[in-house]
This record gives structure tokens, C-alpha cells and sequence, in this order.
């Protein structure tokens, strides 16, 4: 009896709310439901979008607003579009839809053309600029992979705080943060990155037969140091644990590490290698050899992608290789040097396809320098 009576209650607060709003069942319908559960303040405050961005994340509400307008104006600077609709599907309140209005249009983005009680908006270029490149970035898988190791990591850690003992990775699919630029993860993506995470021991648990990625996990020591330390950064923080396990002393110039086996010094009579056998570079590569030390010191801080890293450790390691031997063979070292500034030059110019985007004036830098000590070779 009491069930019958709560929902004649609600339906009736619902078409008095359709009577007074002119709001469709639909809509009238949420709002009434989250006015039962929670004070209207809470619920204009912490409205959550289908990616869990809330109000409290005026960024992230703001690219979805930015987002929605490019739809409803079809890409057309032109356009104004009436921002209430948007309000009422994110259950934000009136004063909430006209905050978003003014901070995009104080990040340049948007033009405010509300009237009273009626926020509107118009993109402006740069407006248009962003999200397109937003979505451009949505659409890419690196970028993707990059995102969502970084936050089912994060999330493990969460877990890891929380004593939660061996949570299930796929439960990462909940989390708020579970997405790229506001497209949630899938599944496939999920599990691929808790399958990454694995083989890098930055989480450890145990799989099952048809399953991507462990079943239940938790975080790695080393897992807890990427977050902790390098901001949950899994390509930087392993690229930094690589170059630390391979030293380089570049006052001989001398090389330590693992060049294929070979260490590598000249004049050094005050150098002592730790094991043997020791090559000298062969005569007539000694510039090349210093160029190589500098090129060496300046990678860790151009943030290459994993791939990229890969491609520039097999590059410099053919070339170190190649000078130590008695006649060394101008071709592998050409070709291994064409490799290095394929990746670096982009980087330098900022001006390649998803090359320059989101990158330092550390690591263009740094680039530039690399590419103008191999320009004599």
C-alpha cells in the first residue's frame, strides 16, 4: 500500500513539474527522482555526465558543453545554440548553465549571446579549433592505450589505499576517470592495459583462459613508485627506469650499459671499465661518438612514446655497435641516424600530425639540439 501510494506521490510531482517547466516526462521524471534523494543544491553541484564528469570539474564539464554545441551547430561558428536543453539533460540548474557559458567564453572559446533567463552561445574559432582536435585525439588509439594504463593505474592504487585486496581490473570501467577525452573506455581497452600493466610488473594477478589481463590484481611496488613519483606516467616512468639501468659517463666520452654487450672508451688511461672486453671507437668515429653521449643525455626529456623509444634505442645501439668495429660500415650508421631524426625533427618542429601536440618547450628543445649534432653526419 505504501509502494502505491509513494508512486502516485511521484507522479503527481512529476506532472506538476511538466505543468510548471513545460519540461518533457523524461526530464521532469530525473529531476523529481534526484530532488527525493538529494537536496537541489547537491544535485546542480555534482551533476554527473555519462562520463562522470560533474560540475565540480568545470574543465571537464566545459569541453562537454563545447562538445554538445559543435553537434547542435553543426560546426558552424554562425550558429547560436540555446545552452538550457544541455542544462536539463545533466540536471544542472539555471545559474549552473550560465556559469558554463562565461568560462567559455573566458577561455576564448565560445561568444555568450544568453538573453535573460536564456543562456546561449556561439563557438568561436578557436572554440572550433579545440574540439576538434579534442576529438581527434578521442579517436586515437596510442593516445587511448597511453590514457587508460595511466588511469586503471591510478584507480589500482585508489584500491590499494582503500585495502581493497585484489580488486577485478574490469571494475575500472565505473570509475569516473574511465575515459579519454570523454568517450569512456571499452572493455578490450581495459583489459589491454591491465595486460601492459602486467608484463611491466606494475601490477601483478592472475588471468584466466579467454580472459585479456589478469582476473583480480594488485599494484607493484614499482606500480606505487609511477604513481606516486611520476604522476601515474607509465611511458616516462619506464623509459626513466631503462636509462638508469644502462649509465653513461659523458666526460671520456665513455659508454656503460648494454650496447649489444659493449662498453665503449678512448684516452682512458684515468677510466676503469667494470668488465671486459673493453672497445675502443675506431679512429675517425670519435666525433660521432661524442655527438651519439649528447644525443643519449638529451632523450629522456623529449617524452618519446613507447614506440618511438623503441625505435631510438635500436637505432643508437646499431650505431654504438658499428664504431667499435675495426671498419666500421657507413651504411647501418646512415640508415640507424635517418631513424633518430625521423622521430626527433617532428618533435623539434612541432608541426607534424599529432607529432607537436602537447609537447614541451623542454622536449622541442631538446630535440633541436639533438638533430643539430647529427646534422654534420
Amino acid at each position: 500500500m505504501g509502494n502505491s501510494s509513494n508512486r502516485r506521490a511521484r507522479t503527481r510531482a512529476i506532472r506538476a513539474r511538466m505543468e510548471t517547466t513545460g519540461e518533457p516526462y523524461s526530464v521532469a521524471s530525473r529531476h523529481v527522482a534526484a530532488e527525493q534523494t538529494a537536496p537541489a543544491a547537491e544535485v546542480s553541484s555534482a551533476a554527473a555526465s555519462p562520463s562522470g564528469t560533474t560540475m565540480n570539474d568545470t574543465a571537464g564539464m566545459r569541453d562537454v558543453l563545447l562538445d554538445w554545441v559543435y553537434d547542435q551547430a553543426g560546426s558552424d561558428t554562425m550558429n547560436i545554440v540555446e545552452i538550457m536543453p544541455f542544462a536539463e539533460e545533466y540536471q544542472l540548474d539555471l545559474n549552473a548553465a550560465f556559469t558554463l557559458v562565461h568560462i567559455c567564453r573566458d577561455a576564448g572559446m565560445a561568444r555568450d549571446d544568453s538573453t535573460f533567463g536564456n543562456p546561449g552561445m556561439r563557438l568561436t574559432p578557436a572554440g572550433l579549433t579545440h574540439v576538434q582536435e579534442r576529438r581527434r585525439r578521442r579517436d586515437d588509439p596510442a593516445l587511448r592505450a597511453v590514457a587508460a594504463r595511466s588511469g586503471l593505474l591510478r584507480w589500482m592504487y585508489r584500491q590499494h589505499i582503500a585495502g581493497v585486496h585484489m580488486p577485478l581490473p574490469d571494475q575500472f570501467a565505473s570509475a569516473p576517470e574511465a575515459n579519454f577525452e570523454g568517450s569512456p573506455f571499452t572493455e578490450v581497452e581495459i583489459g589491454l592495459a591491465a595486460e601492459y600493466l602486467v608484463k611491466r610488473a606494475l601490477i601483478k594477478g592472475p588471468g584466466a583462459f579467454g580472459h585479456t589481463g589478469p582476473v583480480r590484481a594488485d599494484i607493484t611496488p614499482d606500480g606505487m613508485d609511477c604513481v606516486v613519483d611520476w604522476s601515474a606516467n607509465v611511458s616516462a616512468y619506464l623509459r626513466r627506469q631503462e636509462a638508469a639501468s644502462s649509465a653513461l659517463t659523458y666526460n671520456g666520452p665513455v659508454f656503460h650499459g648494454d650496447v649489444e654487450g659493449v662498453q665503449l672508451a678512448w684516452n682512458n688511461q684515468s677510466v676503469t671499465q667494470n668488465h671486459n672486453p673493453g672497445q675502443q671507437v675506431a679512429p675517425g668515429y670519435e666525433e660521432l661518438a661524442w655527438a651519439m653521449a649528447d644525443v643519449l643525455r638529451l632523450v629522456p626529456a623529449m617524452d618519446l612514446s613507447f614506440e618511438a623509444q623503441e625505435d631510438v634505442d635500436a637505432a643508437s645501439k646499431e650505431i654504438l655497435a658499428e664504431i667499435v668495429r675495426d671498419e666500421p660500415r657507413p651504411g647501418p650508421i646512415r640508415r640507424a641516424l635517418t631513424v633518430l631524426r625521423t622521430w626527433f625533427t617532428p618533435i623539434a618542429e612541432a608541426g607534424m600530425a599529432g607529432a607537436g601536440v602537447g609537447v614541451s618547450e623542454g622536449a622541442k628543445e631538446a630535440a633541436r639540439n639533438a638533430v643539430a649534432l647529427m646534422m654534420p653526419f
